[in-house]
């Protein structure tokens, strides 16, 4: 059994736990001198944390370093949210899946932990300020009014803000490889000293940066902790090899973060170290770790050329790094779990792409880390290949081996042309915009330089042409928000029922800076911080924590908008069949969606408008529709202003929401029954591609994906003969390259059979380690709820690239 084999067993040999250390330090600090600034009160948090959480080694670890007391065990952050843990207290253990281990003693903690922040929370205070703003149309999701944790507006937005902290950015891993906390703690330092007393925010900038100095020193206590950890365990090593392995480990963490790396050992576990307690400080998704073949390519190579280290034990290095993000975990109430399959962070690293004076940045380590990708194969952290014009074939013809290699969905791959024309589009310096890196499920972002992202909602866009078809009502509630200017029934053709769709947008959009406002005025007031501030640029010399915003930073707030291929098809529909070629009304056709096909002569209108074209044929008239609709929303959302400043950016990703948003959309025009699943991201409806992936990327193509810059994705699930040869990969390379040149923006495969799927399903105990590409993420297949394993099934199959 090789290393990585034994540590994966140590690892999954955990089950994972509830841990009470960062609840009950935070509990303590932030909530006691309440008249100290917010910020100090949390970086004082944070430090003892650093100095008193559990810290542990395993035995065939090569990497230090851990979120909570024991593999895969979670940590509490009370201050986000705290109803639902006391809600749930008594059913974590007795999930269906995703469970945590509760102790008796822990129980009791956790529980005088929700009294002391009840009603303290940044779930509070975002919940008061909507009621104060928007309360009159907060709403449950489902179609009784009831659902899981995040509240709607009349359906058509999911909003998400009630457990996490602040999030989705990459640090500058570049900058701090550089210099190390020293440097940056007396950067700080000097900037106090440059601070004017006149200045009418002073006392909140002195407040800020002193919080930066305490972070970045308990930061470098918790190495030497460490440190300490491993002399201590190598003197009681009696392999030789293990205690010179201990000892070197010891002397790396005794060294960084304090000082700069100096050998590629050193700089990467300075990277795990810093994601690792950006993670502690705050609970925030998709902290990413940007570009790591880049930045950490100049340490290897000085490594190689002084004879201190090989390919081989390179690669070992990587493969501990990714499963030491394996092992960090996190708990979510139900609901959300049930959405998002699990324990997602959503880490994403970013390989490939091209330099800063536009030429290919693949390096030796890029293919190395494919091979370690390919070698652990979890469903944590996502790696995903930015290519184009610039990457060598050989790279992408490697990367479709790791793909094989690792069986659950990665690499995926972006194009690295488009995604600069994303940038550039939101105003982005070229040099930076070369430079982005994926982020979370498809997001792109400048390392180091773009802010947090909140992503306030998610807009299901088949909800809102439901709207419109019956005039504004939604049928689930019989509420009218926003009665339409016209009747669809009196519509004369397709451009009226588009302004009616736009109608209704147009007036649930409003919402979406106001609930922006809420969830980020609180992020700032209550939760800044220090640690992940200091990590990025500029925020030091503005004395202001990242939560705020706004400055030289590039900020984006995350908009999602999703349901695109089942709009389309739908207008489509209407289109062929009311307009064209009217073999009905739109009456009838309401009519027929009112009682969900029922009924024969129903059926036959189900069968009239579920033959018209379908997204993903390589069909002009549709995909040109779909091209229209996905100018809409960028265009309307650019209107308006974020409070943090910047823009805000949408993406066409659904996560899994498409599951969620067909639950409360009846029937509709392009056949699909009422409650059904919607497309997921912007994939074509499954079973509607019978064109070929040739077809479905043409179809892909067509449209402006840099519109969107937090990105947009296309699943496609191969069955595992179609890549079974050299040959097959290479053609799916040379697909990916001329679909890329075309326009596409990304593409990610499942390379599983149908039958494999079902049996999963039966026999859950026979494929507990089975990794599966969802959305943007990957996650074991038999922890996901059965709805979305059957949506899974459902998915296209195909056997080669044609």
């Amino acid at each position: 059994m090789t290393r990585t084999e034994r540590i994966k067993k140590y690892i999954l040999g955990y089950a994972p736990e509830i841990c009470t250390e960062r609840g009950k330090i935070y509990t303590e600090e932030c909530l006691k001198a309440p008249g100290q600034p917010v910020v100090i009160r949390r970086a004082r948090a944070f430090k003892r944390m650093m100095n008193e959480m559990t810290i542990y080694l395993g035995d065939d670890d090569l990497l230090m370093g851990n979120t909570a007391g024991k593999p895969l065990a979670v940590e509490l952050f009370p201050e986000y949210s705290i109803d639902w843990v006391r809600d749930e207290l008594d059913t974590f253990e007795k999930r269906p899946r995703q469970r945590f281990v509760v102790t008796p003693e822990h129980k009791e903690e956790i529980l005088k932990m929700c009294d002391a922040w009840d009603g303290a929370t940044h779930f509070d205070r975002v919940d008061y300020s909507l009621k104060q703003t928007i309360g009159d149309y907060l709403m449950g999701p489902g179609p009784d009014g009831k659902g899981h944790q995040h509240p709607s507006v009349n359906q058509t937005m999911s909003i998400e803000h009630n457990q996490n902290g602040d999030g989705h950015i990459i640090p500058d891993y570049v900058g701090l490889l550089d210099t190390g906390f020293n440097a940056v703690i007396e950067k700080t330092k000097t900037q106090i000293g440059l601070l004017d007393e006149s200045d009418e925010e002073y006392l909140e900038k002195l407040a800020f940066l002193n919080s930066v100095v305490m972070v970045l020193e308990g930061a470098i206590d918790y190495s030497e902790r460490l440190s300490q950890m491993a002399v201590e365990r190598a003197k009681k090593e009696t392999d030789t090899g293990r205690k010179e392995e201990l000892m070197e480990m010891a002397r790396i963490c005794h060294k960084i973060p304090a000082e700069k790396p100096d050998t590629f050992y050193e700089a990467l576990q300075m990277v795990l170290l810093i994601h690792l307690l950006i993670q502690i400080e705050s609970n925030g998704h998709s902290i990413s770790m940007g570009r790591m073949d880049s930045y950490l390519y100049p340490f290897y190579e000085a490594d190689v050329r002084e004879g201190r280290i090989d390919a081989d034990k390179a690669q070992q290095l990587l493969e501990c790094f990714l499963l030491k993000c394996f092992e960090a975990n996190k708990l979510r109430d139900w609901g959300t779990t049930e959405i998002l399959g699990g324990d997602q962070l959503f880490q994403t690293i970013t390989l490939a792409g091209q330099t800063p004076d536009g030429k290919s940045a693949v390096n030796e380590l890029s293919y190395l880390f494919l091979k370690a990708l390919g070698h652990t194969n979890m469903n944590v952290p996502t790696v995903i290949v930015s290519a184009g014009k610039t990457t060598p074939l050989e790279f992408m013809e490697a990367s479709m081996e790791a793909l094989v290699a690792h069986g659950g969905g990665m690499p995926a791959f972006f194009n690295d042309d488009v995604a600069v024309d994303m940038m550039l589009r939101a105003g982005v310096d070229l040099r930076d915009a070369r430079n982005w890196a994926g982020m979370g499920c498809s997001e792109v972002r400048v390392p180091g330089k773009h802010g947090t992202g909140v992503t306030p909602v998610y807009v299901n866009m088949m909800k809102i042409l439901e709207l419109a078809l019956y005039d504004g009502e939604n049928p689930n509630t019989g509420k009218t928000l926003c009665k339409t200017k016209a009747s669809f029934k009196d519509a004369k053709n397709l451009d009226d029922v588009i302004a009616l769709f736009e109608q209704q947008l147009d007036y649930y959009l409003e919402f979406i800076p106001k609930i922006e406002r809420a969830i980020a005025e609180s992020y700032f007031t209550l939760t800044p911080t220090p640690f992940l501030s200091a990590t990025v640029n500029y925020r030091i010399e503005m004395g202001k924590d990242i939560s705020w915003g706004r400055g030289p930073n590039y900020n984006d707030t995350i908009i999602h908008s999703h349901g695109y291929p089942n709009v389309a098809n739908a207008l489509e529909a209407i289109d062929q069949v009311v307009f064209q070629k009217k073999l009905y009304t739109a009456e009838q056709v309401l009519k027929a969606m009112k009682e969900n096909f029922e009924g024969e002569e129903n059926q036959k209108i189900r069968k009239a408008l579920a033959e018209s074209p379908t997204f993903g044929n390589d069909n002009d008239e549709v995909d040109l529709l779909c091209e229209r609709l996905f100018e809409i929303m960028p265009a309307k959302m650019k209107k308006m202003k974020p409070l943090r400043g910047g823009q805000f950016g949408c993406t066409a990703q659904t996560v899994v929401m498409n599951v969620i948003d067909g639950e409360v959309i009846g029937a509709t025009p392009d056949g699909r029954y009422a409650g059904e699943s919607l497309a997921d991201n912007m994939s074509p409806v499954p079973g509607t591609d019978e064109s070929g992936i040739t077809a479905v990327f043409n179809s892909l193509s067509k449209i402006d994906h840099a519109l969107m810059d937090n990105g947009s994705i296309l699943n496609v699930k191969f069955h595992p003969s179609g890549l079974a040869s050299a040959e097959k990969r290479r053609k799916i390379a040379q697909t990916i390259k001329v679909y890329f040149k075309r326009g596409g923006f990304q593409v990610q495969f499942n390379v599983i059979s149908r039958e494999m799927l079902e049996d999963a399903q039966e026999k859950p105990d026979d494929y507990r380690t089975l990794v599966v590409k969802v959305a943007g993420f990957s996650a074991f297949y038999v922890e996901l709820e059965e709805k979305w394993q059957n949506h899974l099934i459902a998915r296209t199959e195909y056997s080669e690239a044609n």
